[in-house]
């Protein structure tokens, strides 16, 4: 099965979502110390796409004592989930994130790591949409009306699953939650894919080799440059900044346009062309070619794996074949061991 992720504009999406199996799915997430606080949950109720879903990154996932708050989810969670929010696995699901290009990646990542087929991601996001004059949601989550079901269709319930999935009392009344839990599609429990995660234990062991090594792979680390000098702080209290030793640096924003001039401006992911430019000047050329053609493995970091999800995405744009693998803890999980080797520049 292709672990490939389209990118599609808001012309095409716009014309997906005459299709009833494409679900459309808002997967942002914020940094945790803004300043004031940001919930993707709470602006998905307030603004989205028309039909979407919320598909949480902290709540589907798995916890560890460390603080890692949005490690990939068991099989069980992860298609717990997918049923609750009305997707099955012949369901064509297309991710987006208020951003433009952030956090859907890392929601990209999950789905194919689980193996499902159909996943796209609207390149530029809600941000783009807006800028091209797409219709918005702007109304809070409410049950379909029922008598405007075509017979023998079942009710598109869309935004009112998330209520259910992520509020602690939603406000709906028991008989219609039963007959949403009556319409809920089936979604197997799948196996992860272990090629799309390596573990602490791997990176430690891989992090003893320089690319000299032909089974070493190259760590690429999505933070900005300066934490991975070591010269500025990392948003968690307490948490040293630096680097894995023989890693190298790719801020996820170089792989990124300039904002557009819009309202809203919004970033999308470079050009397949743009994007080999940058990953040559980071790698060389001769390893450039090594790491497209699978020679090379590859594992993406960064602070938590969120913007790993970047480089992931980045690296099939170019031509890569096989999935690259993305350190799970990242570098919170990474500098939070004592026993962790800390380079800093």
């Amino acid at each position: 099965m292709s672990s490939k992720v389209s990118l599609v504009s808001p012309r095409e999406l716009s014309a997906l979502l005459k299709q009833r199996e494409t679900k459309v799915v808002d997967a942002t997430w914020f940094m945790p110390n803004l300043d004031p606080p940001r919930s993707g949950w709470t602006e998905f109720k307030s603004k989205r796409i028309p039909g979407a879903r919320f598909f949480d990154l902290d709540v589907v996932a798995t916890k560890d004592d460390r603080g890692l708050a949005h490690m990939l989810p068991t099989g069980e969670r992860f298609a717990d989930a997918c049923s609750r929010l009305g997707i099955s696995r012949d369901s064509n699901v297309v991710l987006y994130d208020t951003h433009g290009i952030f956090s859907s990646p890392r929601a990209a990542f999950t789905f194919k790591a689980f193996g499902h087929p159909l996943v796209s991601i609207l390149d530029g996001g809600l941000p783009r949409w807006i800028a091209e004059k797409e219709p918005l949601d702007t109304n809070q989550p409410a049950m379909p009306n029922p008598h405007a079901v075509p017979d023998g269709e079942a009710p598109e319930y869309g935004p009112i699953m998330s209520v259910i999935l992520y509020d602690k009392r939603p406000a709906i009344e028991s008989y219609f939650i039963a007959d949403i839990e009556e319409n809920m599609p089936s979604y197997e429990v799948p196996e992860l894919d272990q090629s799309f995660v390596r573990s602490y234990e791997e990176v430690v062991e891989n992090s003893a080799h320089d690319l000299a090594i032909d089974s070493a792979s190259v760590v690429l680390d999505a933070r900005p440059a300066a934490r991975f000098d070591g010269t500025a702080p990392e948003p968690r209290a307490g948490l040293s900044s630096g680097h894995i030793p023989n890693s190298l640096s790719l801020p996820f924003s170089s792989l990124l346009s300039t904002p557009s001039t819009t309202t809203p401006p919004y970033s999308t992911l470079k050009s397949p062309s743009e994007l080999e430019k940058v990953f040559v000047d980071r790698l060389g050329k001769e390893e450039f070619s090594k790491v497209v053609k699978g020679e090379r493995n590859v594992i993406a970091t960064c602070g938590s794996g969120m913007s790993a999800g970047i480089v992931w995405l980045a690296m099939q744009k170019v031509g890569r074949e096989k999935p690259i693998a993305v350190f799970d803890e990242s570098w919170t999980g990474y500098a939070s061991r004592p026993e962790s080797k800390i380079v800093k520049n």
